[in-house]
């Protein structure tokens, strides 16, 4: 199953921290609340416009990828654009950014329930990509434009795919694509 979240869909909200604001795109299963904490896992996206610390979620794991602006600073280590920044929840942890605003994609994932990664695809010409039906992939288009059986896919919209066996990306021109792999864990 291919499912197309479009940005008119995302969820606009304060952070946990009340220092600014996200876009939730997805957050699994349905029903579930970032105040509750009992979600699976939920990806978002937000500016970073100036210097802090970063909201707290015990209990999960973090994957954040700068894709737009120069990149930032997490605790010391400098994370560029494209480049996924990966941390526990409970940390405290701060934010510098190396020159000005960035946009975020981020997923909180609960690890005793989902196993995540993320990969940025550059894509200069169509691709194939073999699945694996037992996962869900996450394909939220950075750049370019894209189709997918038939469906035309906007930059910071996602496709959820679960299900599938392959998927057909058909790009007329180079598209970046931030593409999450979740699996659940077996106990």
């Amino acid at each position: 199953m291919i499912t197309l979240i479009k940005e008119s869909d995302h969820q606009k909200m304060p952070w946990k921290n009340k220092q600014g604001t996200t876009a939730q795109i997805l957050i699994s299963p349905k029903g579930a609340s970032l105040d509750k904490l009992d979600f699976d896992y939920r990806l978002s996206s937000a500016p970073i416009k100036e210097a802090g610390r970063f909201s707290t979620f015990p209990g999960y794991q973090r994957i954040l990828l700068p894709v737009s602006g120069a990149g930032f600073v997490l605790n010391g280590h400098p994370y560029a654009t494209f480049e996924a920044a990966h941390f526990g929840g409970d940390e405290e942890t701060h934010c510098e950014l190396l020159k000005k605003e960035v946009t975020d994609l981020g997923l909180i994932y609960h690890p005793d329930r989902i196993a995540a990664n993320v990969r940025v695809l550059n894509l200069p010409f169509p691709l194939t990509l073999t699945l694996e039906p037992e996962k869900t992939y996450l394909c939220h288009l950075l750049s370019g434009q894209l189709t997918v059986q038939g469906q035309v896919v906007a930059i910071n919209e996602t496709l959820v795919v679960s299900g599938e066996e392959s998927i057909h990306f058909d790009c007329q021109k180079k598209s970046t694509i931030a593409f999450f792999t979740l699996q659940g864990v077996l106990k």
